[in-house]
């Protein structure tokens, strides 16, 4: 003990050294820490005595903070601290390397209110799941926050009306949002990754931030930029990201640069709306399920320059009403290259995959381009490939070791009488076979192979399932329609056909129509779509046993797509549907039956039928008639078909002849609660 106590003291001089110097260099040299002491917490020191020094360690970190004067350094011991801080006075908190600060689902874990803190080598985790619930909550200037891991909550940290403050080398996974800056300035984020998170930044409301050399996967969206300005991204890796939206959005911003990143296998590589000023150049654009660069709704000044856009699965680039300008770049090996649609776009000065230039129709050798009411300007081309165009590196897939996603952090508990304490009451155990008088690890056990265990089996017996034969599960929720003749409330008679279709899988297909929810307004925003998830699917509860057993879908009036699966939390097990847009857009098709297309469609989704595993899943080309891409897979007679959406409301099996897929045979229930986008889970193309 007297070794390890020696040991820590002489690193905890170092690391308190090292910090002064970055504290002293952010202002300047103001911060006097001469009459610094050191206080140290150790949760195991239970019986006392308690005066915060290293023979005497005070028990709880709020004790520490207490008895602190300006400048000092709280030292915390490994261990778990179920507390929640506030740092009003000028510190510096450490820990030893496993140093779990819980904050037991209240409003947040930890709050700053004074400048210049440090905050670093903490495990910070279980923030509430209401509205603004918070891991790090910092409301103040100049703070660092460095070598954190931050998890399980609601927002994983929260800069709100702070300047200057620095987040480096720390890592934030399973959170609604990982980092959250409002009316915000001048931060600074380095070296951090962000992995299971419905979204890896949201920017709101926020000037001058800098984003560099972070890893940013496996998110519904990696980066959200709204109402901000001067935003610089740099050498980040934004990858596999949810294959339906993903990358980066960048909404009302102006000023945005993004330089020397690799955008690889999103949904969306990027998608721009109402937003001017923004330059993308020697980027990496590629292997994007649906759109490497979408520009939409009233920008102005979007450049794409020395960029790599090639091998996207749909469209290299679309843009709709706006102009965009592209040069000195490489377009090739989209399955479209270029598609503009009320706009103009200066394509001047690129290679296109072949010295012949573009073409206006499907090679495999040149990109192809179409407007349709707009207008391409390409004349010159590029006769080469541009060799130094896209960014000078390549994501190291290796760099960040994947900590373990706590899907199910606390098991399903139960009141009934369990025997033998295996988690699971003996009545459900005599009613399946198992004695409940024998010990079984019911948490890992999984007959039916339908991704639930037999605790979370047990909890649905009340729904009518069986731990022996396939089950899956849906709730359905719905706000009033605009049209109060056409109701967004499906009816589970609409379904009665799919349900029986995937019982002749052996599949029972669970549908819960639940609940009206309030109107969204017409512009609703993503991060109102994931509100929504957390009200009335989690109900702010971050351990709602629906969790990872139920998908979620909304039937909207209007969101930001016309249907799509989303993540709102860390999996993809959510589904937003915007009817009356819906029915705005396919007049003389009943709602109810594009409802039940979206729902099926994106169910599909969350079973792991992405469009990575066949490219008749999610084609855009396959929507029309006569087209190549409807020529190949008109055969392929699924819902996962955008030809068929609306009208077949189940999967194929594979048997319809060329070009049909068996969509049965690759369905993947575990998806939905441990979603994967990596792109080598390619079935075939």
């Amino acid at each position: 003990m007297f070794i390890k106590k020696i040991i820590t003291l002489i690193i905890l001089i170092i690391l308190i050294l090292n910090i002064q110097t970055t504290s002293q260099s952010k202002d300047g040299g103001n911060i006097n820490n001469t009459q610094a002491k050191t206080i140290y917490i150790d949760d195991n020191n239970t019986n006392g005595p308690w005066d915060g020094t290293l023979n005497h360690p005070y028990k709880n970190i709020n004790d520490g903070i207490q008895n602190a004067t300006e400048g000092d350094t709280i030292y915390i011991f490994n261990g778990t601290y179920k507390e929640n801080i506030n740092i009003n006075k000028r510190l510096s908190l450490i820990g030893e390397g496993n140093t779990i600060i819980d904050g037991m689902y209240q409003d947040y874990v930890i709050h700053v209110i004074s400048n210049n803190v440090v905050l670093k080598d903490l495990i910070i985790r279980n923030s509430g799941g209401y509205k603004g619930n918070t891991g790090i909550l910092i409301k103040s200037d100049n703070n660092l926050v460095i070598e954190c891991q931050i998890y399980r909550t609601r927002t994983g940290l929260k800069i709100q009306k702070g300047d200057g403050n620095e987040i480096k080398k720390s890592v934030f996974h399973t959170n609604a949002e990982a980092v959250k800056t409002v009316s915000s300035d001048k931060t600074n984020i380095e070296e951090c990754v962000f992995y299971h998170n419905a979204y890896g930044f949201d920017i709101e409301h926020s000037n001058d931030i800098r984003i560099y050399d972070c890893y940013i996967h496996t998110n519904g969206i990696g980066v959200l930029l709204n109402d901000s300005a001067n935003i610089n991204v740099s050498k980040c890796a934004i990858y596999n990201n949810n294959d339906n939206e993903g990358g980066v959005m960048i909404f009302f911003c102006n000023n945005i640069s993004v330089f020397n990143c690799n955008v690889e296998h999103n949904g969306f590589g990027f998608k721009i709306g109402d937003s001017r000023d923004v330059l993308i150049s020697y980027t990496d654009i590629k292997n994007n399920t649906h759109v490497g660069l979408s520009i939409e709704t009233k920008s102005e000044n979007i450049v794409i320059e020395n960029c790599n856009i090639r091998d996207n699965l749909r469209f290299g680039i679309q843009v709709y009403s706006n102009q965009l300008t592209i040069k000195n770049s490489n377009l090739e090996k989209n399955l479209f290259g270029l598609k503009v649609e009320k706009a103009r776009c200066d394509a001047r000065g690129n290679y296109w995959g072949s010295f012949l230039g573009p073409s206006l129709f499907e090679w495999k050798t040149r990109d192809r381009f179409f407007a349709k009411q707009g207008l391409i300007r390409f004349i010159p081309w590029r006769l080469k490939e541009i060799t130094d165009a896209g960014s000078d590196w390549s994501i190291d897939h290796d760099r960040y070791p994947l900590l373990k996603n706590f899907t199910r952090f606390e098991q399903i508990k139960f009141h009934d009488t369990d025997s033998d304490n295996d988690g699971v009451p003996d009545w459900w155990e005599e009613k399946w076979g198992y004695n409940p008088n024998h010990w079984d690890n019911h948490a890992n056990l999984d007959p039916d192979k339908d991704a639930l265990n037999n605790i979370e089996e047990c909890y649905t017996d009340q729904y009518g399932s069986n731990p022996y034969h396939k089950d899956i599960f849906l709730e359905i929720d719905w706000m009033e329609s605009k049209n109060i003749l056409e109701s967004n409330k499906p009816s589970i008679e609409s379904f009665k056909k799919t349900i029986s279709d995937f019982a002749k899988q052996n599949i029972t297909l669970h549908i819960d129509i639940d609940e009206e929810i309030p109107l969204c307004k017409t512009d609703s925003s993503y991060t109102k779509i994931r509100d929504l998830y957390w009200d009335y699917f989690l109900h702010n509860n971050l351990n709602n046993p629906r969790k990872g057993i139920y998908r979620y879908c909304i039937v909207c009036r209007y969101c930001p797509d016309l249907n799509f699966p989303f993540i709102g939390w860390d999996n993809l097990d959510f589904i937003v549907i915007s009817a009356d847009w819906l029915k705005q857009i396919k007049p003389f098709t009943k709602k109810e039956k594009l409802i039940v297309g979206a729902t099926i469609h994106h169910l599909g989704h969350t079973l792991g039928l992405v469009a990575d595993v066949y490219n008749g899943i999610d084609n855009t080309g396959t929507i029309n008639p006569f087209s190549i891409q409807w020529w190949k897979y008109k055969n392929y007679k699924s819902s996962m078909n955008y030809f068929y959406k609306y009208n077949t409301f189940t999967y194929s099996d594979g048997k319809h002849g060329r070009g049909d897929f068996d969509d049965w045979s690759h369905l993947d229930f575990d998806f939905f609660k441990n979603s994967d986008f990596r792109f080598n889970k390619k079935v075939i193309i």
